[in-house]
């Protein structure tokens, strides 16, 4: 015979074991959303090489993290007519985007040796929180493969 799933009650409420699961998958989530909007920064940066005084934006992926996981389940806000208010420096869910403090190089602040550094960069955390999260998902499913013998 095989044990029931654990189910706690908690204040009268009936919650499922999925602590260990659900903190890391909000995690993964958060962390290939921002890596998602910094790349999309990071390419406009380099699509505007040549645009005169143009200056690149960056998001701080280590400040968006934690506030990310401070925040827990945050609202995905996106400003989607002209006549919504203004989300003033942000992009989606909130993240913070500032001004790259690049040098002058006699035609705007880009410097593609720094953009190329940080798509490489980005693109390894995020390879990194797909993995990750691929794997998490076959652990999952060994185990529900696995109780069910």
């Amino acid at each position: 015979m095989n044990p029931a799933p654990r189910i706690y009650v908690i204040k009268g409420n009936i919650m499922p074991d999925n602590v260990s699961f659900n903190k890391t998958f909000r995690a993964l989530e958060h962390a290939i959303s921002i890596t998602q909007q910094r790349h999309t920064l990071i390419a406009n940066n380099i699509s505007n090489l040549d645009t005169p005084g143009f200056r690149a934006k960056d998001i701080d992926f280590k400040t968006a993290m934690a506030r990310a996981l401070e925040s827990g389940s945050a609202l995905n806000l996106v400003k989607t007519n002209s006549e919504h208010i203004d989300l003033g420096k942000s992009t989606a869910n909130g993240i913070e985007t500032f001004e790259d403090e690049n040098e002058y190089n006699g035609i705007n602040w880009v410097n593609i040796d720094n953009e190329m550094g940080k798509l490489t960069e980005n693109n390894l955390i995020y390879r990194t929180a797909v993995e990750t999260l691929l794997r998490k998902i076959a652990i999952l499913k060994e185990v529900i493969r696995e109780g069910g013998r």
